[in-house]
């Protein structure tokens, strides 16, 4: 997978599987390469549990559909994907794709401190996405609370529990 960062594609598990895929857009070397390495991680081992089958609608169908549009190298990338003749190389492509996005949302949102961490790729991260940060359906959530888990998670802070009737 190539690297948000420079050292990124170091952390990534396949090395030939980062020189197949495309090469990032410059205009996101700011992200940081630890953070861009524990999305990557979390993208991929969310697939493994779920399958690359529902990747490429969770990027158009969230609001990851307009950072891809905005963004030529972004479009570009996921033009090539969805026309690539193997699937490896698809899936490299659309976690490349989904690797940045969760990346820019993390640090426009701050979430887990990332923002105060780096204030200046915050910074950044909030230019791409538009200040303030008002994303309805963000791939974040999608990857940090899937649909079944925010229905658990509701239910289990449910102080009472829900009634069936028969």
């Amino acid at each position: 997978m190539p690297a948000v960062g420079e050292t990124f594609t170091e952390a990534s598990p396949n090395p030939a599987a980062a020189v197949e895929a495309a090469a990032p857009s410059p205009s996101f070397r700011f992200i940081p390469c630890e953070l861009a390495t524990k999305c990557q991680r979390l993208i991929e081992s969310y697939h493994a549990i779920n399958g690359y089958v529902g990747l490429p609608d969770m990027l158009w169908l969230s609001d990851a559909r307009d950072i891809i549009e905005r963004d030529r190298e972004l479009a570009r990338i996921f033009k090539r994907a969805t026309r690539s003749q193997t699937a490896k190389r698809a899936n490299n492509s659309f976690l490349h794709i989904a690797t940045t996005i969760v990346s820019l949302e993390i640090l426009a949102r701050d979430f887990s401190g990332w923002g105060k961490r780096f204030p200046a790729a915050k910074r950044e991260a909030e230019k791409i996405l538009g200040r303030p940060l008002q994303l309805r359906r963000t791939l974040m959530d999608l990857y940090f609370f899937p649909p079944g888990v925010r229905r658990e998670l509701g239910d289990a802070l449910n102080f009472y529990p829900t009634e069936t009737h028969t």
